[in-house]
């Protein structure tokens, strides 16, 4: 490995990091020196070399081992892998516990006659929010018209289960295929607090809006990944059979 001088490498950031923040107006000096510093630090061989070794496979593997071994839940496991360089091989996550899929299942199933509560008509109201007619207008707490209704929408909302569930995917899309089963497909990633209808987000200092559960240290934890360039999105691709789709789990089952 070529040998590279440390005392250079810094005064390299710190120039770079300084250089031009004025041209910056809608920021601030520690935006800027966030931004700015990581921006140098990924560019340099130390940077390079950092991320080489934490996102390498044969780190990723260990660290699942880890993760695995100390029963880490599903959403701080995926948190885990999207902050030092997602999947090993960067392959799609095909297999998900069976907790996860069971809620799953029930939201895809809640609404319909496959549901307890249906013919009771204490439920009808379907977890696919675009499929819904009707909104509450939150300010006034009444049912308006749905902007926007589409009969045929596949995205389906998993807020309503458990925590696990709720906090790991949130909103995914599920697809019915030709066989009669359904495909589940999301990317886990961390959306901008302007998404969310939020201020922007100030590194360093601020919450992330879609980290609201893990709170300031996730955030940190957040911060971090992207100054060093290793946080990576990860991508869900899960095949529900036909038989497992259409059968309303019981809570009592997880």
């Amino acid at each position: 490995m070529e040998d590279f001088n440390l005392s250079d490498t810094k005064k390299n950031l710190f120039a770079k990091a300084f250089a031009n923040k004025n041209k910056e107006k809608d920021g601030d000096l520690i935006t800027d020196l966030y931004e700015r510093s990581g921006e140098a630090f990924r560019g340099s061989r130390i940077g390079k070399v950092v991320k080489n070794m934490i996102t390498s496979d044969f780190t990723k593997k260990q660290r699942d081992k880890v993760l695995d071994k100390f029963g880490a839940p599903e959403h701080v496991k995926q948190f885990a892998q999207y902050l030092t360089g997602g999947t090993v091989g960067n392959k799609d996550i095909t297999e998900l516990p069976e907790n996860l899929r069971k809620d799953i299942v029930r939201s895809h199933l809640i609404g319909t006659d496959k549901d307890p509560l249906f013919e009771a008509g204490l439920n009808r109201h379907s977890s696919y929010p675009n499929k819904n007619k009707e909104i509450e207008d939150f300010e006034t707490g009444k049912l308006i018209p749905n902007p926007n209704y589409d009969p045929d929408s596949t995205l389906l909302s998993l807020y309503g289960t458990s925590n696990p569930t709720r906090f790991t995917l949130g909103h995914v899309q599920f697809k019915p295929e030709e066989d009669g089963g359904f495909r589940m497909t999301d990317t886990y990633k961390v959306d901008s607090n302007e998404s969310f209808g939020h201020d922007t987000y100030k590194p360093l200092r601020g919450y992330k809006s879609d980290l609201r559960e893990g709170g300031r240290l996730a955030a940190r934890a957040y911060d971090l990944s992207k100054f060093l360039g290793i946080n990576q999105p990860m991508k869900y691709n899960v095949k529900f059979g036909e038989e497992e789709a259409s059968t309303f789990p019981s809570r009592g089952n997880f």
